[in-house]
């Protein structure tokens, strides 16, 4: 299967800047929309329940935040990659082929390292 230059550049694009992205919006709690599935209730934006006279509602009805990050850094890295696809070949030369594996690598990492408190290690 053959595919164009400039498709390969959106997806080469797309995989690396999804990775940085993503750990942006784990590390700064960044998420489109918060999930209660336990509800089946979604809401725009990060939303951490606090409440204060129960405690007990936090586990009663646990946000999920995954999906959130996950759209947040899906649709940052679709600018991105439609940006880079539309670059001259010639500008797209001087990008060391490299960074495709090396970011997600350094992404997974950065994602370890910031979930490790959840875990208390």
């Amino acid at each position: 299967m053959t595919s164009s230059a400039s498709f390969r550049r959106f997806a080469f694009a797309f995989g690396t800047t999804f990775a940085v992205l993503y750990v942006i919006a784990l590390a700064r709690d960044l998420a489109l929309f918060t999930v209660f599935p336990s509800l089946g209730i979604v809401l725009a934006g990060t939303h951490h329940t606090r409440d204060v006279a129960d405690p007990a509602m936090g586990f009663l009805a646990p946000a999920m935040y995954w999906y959130g990050w996950a759209a947040t850094a899906a649709l940052g890295a679709l600018i991105v990659a439609l940006v880079a696809a539309s670059f001259a070949e010639r500008l797209a030369r001087y990008v060391w082929p490299g960074w495709v594996w090396v970011i997600p690598v350094l992404s997974m990492i950065a994602c370890v390292y910031l979930t490790l408190p959840w875990f208390r290690l």
